[in-house]
């Protein structure tokens, strides 16, 4: 018991770094801190209490005396039991922590992995697949649900074998908000005819159905595609700003204000009523 109780209070008196991970900046592990420096202090003032009789009673040479330090001896395990429970919460709390920053890490790394795909889909022009990934994504969310019937003008139906008439069933369905039956007409114009005169207003189409049918990924794809196969065209400048506003809605800030700034370099007289939308996309994706 004699060559305890100094091994006990040299353990005691140790600086908490030397047991466990540092402490989280908490109100609760500052709590637990503060506890285990009262604790300290106490073993320090029980190790002052036996300095007499040319020894410590923590850990000198001299036998600790028949009174007053028997009752330190005795506190010195209850207070590293103490101190150990102290440390095991902390321990906890460092665990809860690391657990939290691991969840955000993960989220972040999902976010910027959907953002490169983007990336990725608007540097290598694949306007076609997003769509049909969209299209096909309402198929499989009812996990067993049966669909319902599709809408009288169904986008099974045959398609214009001429683009013209194509064009025109396109822009019909369009008009009577029949987005999805537009898009798969314009865009099968584009697949199949992409050297008629009416491959450009159908791929412009595409990114005008996407937008109507809240699918901003798919849009900037599209729309990125109509601004490559004619920049100069008539839809350009306004293939550049629906680039703008679908990225500002995927919350790609940075990328849409790059946008609208070539956008304004390359077009310093937009066309009629655009001004006001290009400030509009401009503010939702807070430019400087």
């Amino acid at each position: 018991m004699r060559y305890r109780i100094p091994l006990l209070a040299a353990a005691l008196l140790m600086p908490l770094g030397a047991y466990a991970q540092p402490l989280i900046q908490s109100q609760e592990g500052i709590a637990l801190q503060n506890e285990i420096l009262q604790l300290q202090q106490q073993l320090q003032q029980l190790q002052a209490q036996g300095g007499g009789n040319g020894g410590s009673s923590l850990g000198g040479s001299a036998p600790p005396p028949a009174s007053g330090n028997g009752t330190s001896n005795a506190l010195l395990p209850s207070l590293l039991t103490q101190v150990q429970q102290l440390q095991a919460q902390v321990q906890t709390l460092n665990g809860e922590v690391s657990d939290l920053q691991h969840q955000q890490q993960t989220q972040n790394d999902q976010t910027q992995k959907e953002i490169g795909d983007l990336k990725f889909q608007m540097t290598n022009g694949a306007g076609a697949t997003p769509g049909a990934q969209t299209q096909a994504a309402p198929g499989t969310a009812g996990q067993g649900t049966v669909a319902p019937p599709p809408p009288p003008v169904a986008p099974q139906a045959a398609a214009p074998d001429d683009p013209k008439a194509a064009l025109q069933a396109a822009i019909g369905a369009y008009q009577k908000h029949d987005y999805a039956t537009a898009q798969k007409l314009a865009q099968g114009i584009v697949t199949h005819h992409k050297s008629a005169p009416q491959a450009y207003r159908a791929q412009y189409l595409v990114a005008q159905s996407y937008t109507a049918e809240g699918d901003p990924r798919s849009a900037a794809v599209a729309y990125y595609n109509t601004y490559n196969m004619n920049k100069s065209g008539t839809y350009a400048p306004h293939s550049m700003l629906g680039l703008a506003s679908s990225l500002a809605a995927i919350h790609q800030d940075q990328e849409a204000c790059e946008t609208l700034a070539s956008l304004n370099s390359q077009y310093t007289t937009p066309p009629p009523g655009m001004k006001s939308e290009i400030d509009a996309v401009s503010n939702r994706a807070h430019c400087q």
